[in-house]
């Protein structure tokens, strides 16, 4: 069978190959102007499916290099507090040693326990400190004061403690690795609380300035309060007068070596000296104790601070390559691409001319 070629077949070819021109024209256009190979799925299946990978790790990588970065940040921090926490209590061990050589006045053993007192509050507002509207040492409980000092002059820990594992503060470095980046409070400093003893009715027990049992007795209409001898008998004198009677003391790490060094001066200049030398001295191992854990939590944090420095490499790098890749996949050849394009134009232009010319001729170009 033999097809007959007219004149209207002759033009749609002469359409269509101008289309494809202006198609080729068009997409080269765009690949220049974007500086992108693939501009839709259809150009490059495979190499559409790569590019979308290659950001999906991409924006893995960014988001774990912020995690990196604040991480090294807060552990920085910690560092810088540890190191100020490790010198206030040296401070503190010196005047400890100076203090149980037992050649000071009570003038000097007196200015001794208020700046023991000064350390002590100065530590806590340490222990409160707060880094990016967290406390630092409150473990999970970041938005909660970590200490509070009580009337009595107890130190409480408020935060999480240490050997509950919900304490922990972590941040992925990297697909399915975390890096722990808190302590608690009662880890590093400890605690302080004494106990005031109370009689069998739950009533707390006071001493007079003369070591005489004085029970408080609450009304419980009132809710005031009547104090009486537990010999028998009213006490007339000043409640302010009155020393809670201790029935233990518990305590732990930093602050309970402060605070037991400040009673235990206190008890010398109250005349008892012997009781109050053995405890004073007893704290000494304390205070090599609590500066042994605050450089075992520093080392224990600069191999943490070390780790995020080596990820944040090996992220950069990984960054690196695949950025590299991606350019491979998409990155328009500039120099290549603009020959292309006015390859293409050239050809565009000369298949609209022949359209043209061709479209021109009628009949009576063969009449002769």
């Amino acid at each position: 069978m033999v097809n007959r070629i007219t004149s209207s077949s002759r033009y749609a070819l002469l359409v269509a190959d101008m289309q494809q021109s202006l198609l080729n024209y068009n997409r080269l256009t765009a690949q220049l102007s974007s500086g992108s190979k693939i501009l839709n799925i259809t150009d490059n299946p495979i190499g559409a499916v790569n590019i979308l990978n290659t950001n999906r790790q991409l924006g893995q990588i960014d988001t774990f290099s912020q995690n990196v970065e604040m991480a090294s940040a807060e552990l920085s921090a910690l560092d810088d507090l540890l190191s100020l926490a490790s010198g206030y209590l040296s401070n503190a061990w010196d005047k400890a040693i100076q203090a149980n050589n037992q050649t000071y006045g009570n003038d000097s053993l007196a200015a001794l326990k208020v700046e023991i007192d000064e350390i002590t509050k100065t530590m806590v507002d340490l222990a409160n400190s707060e880094y990016n509207d967290n406390y630092i040492f409150g473990g999970a409980n970041t938005k909660i004061l970590p200490y509070t000092i009580d009337d009595d002059g107890n130190i409480i820990y408020n935060g999480t403690p240490h050997d509950n594992p919900d304490y922990i503060r972590q941040t992925e470095v990297a697909d399915g690795v975390f890096e722990v980046i808190n302590t608690t409070g009662d880890e590093v400093f400890g605690w302080y609380e004494a106990v005031q003893e109370t009689d069998r009715n739950g009533n707390k027990v006071f001493l007079d300035a003369n070591g005489n049992r004085v029970i408080e007795t609450i009304d419980p209409n009132t809710q005031t309060a009547t104090y009486t001898y537990e010999a028998g008998g009213a006490y007339t004198g000043d409640t302010a007068d009155l020393e809670a009677s201790i029935q233990e003391e518990n305590y732990s790490g930093v602050f309970g070596a402060l605070k037991l060094l400040s009673n235990s001066i206190q008890m010398v200049l109250d005349g008892d000296t012997e009781e109050g030398y053995e405890l004073m001295n007893s704290t000494l191992d304390m205070f090599s104790d609590s500066l042994e854990m605050i450089s075992q939590e520093q080392t224990k944090f600069g191999g943490v601070a070390n780790r995020l420095e080596m990820t944040s490499s090996t992220l950069e790098t990984s960054n690196l390559n695949l950025t590299t890749y991606l350019s491979e996949i998409n990155d328009v050849d500039m120099a290549e691409a603009v020959t292309e394009w006015l390859q293409a134009q050239y050809a565009y232009q000369a298949s609209m001319q022949v359209t043209a010319a061709t479209m021109n001729i009628s009949l009576l170009n063969y009449i002769q």
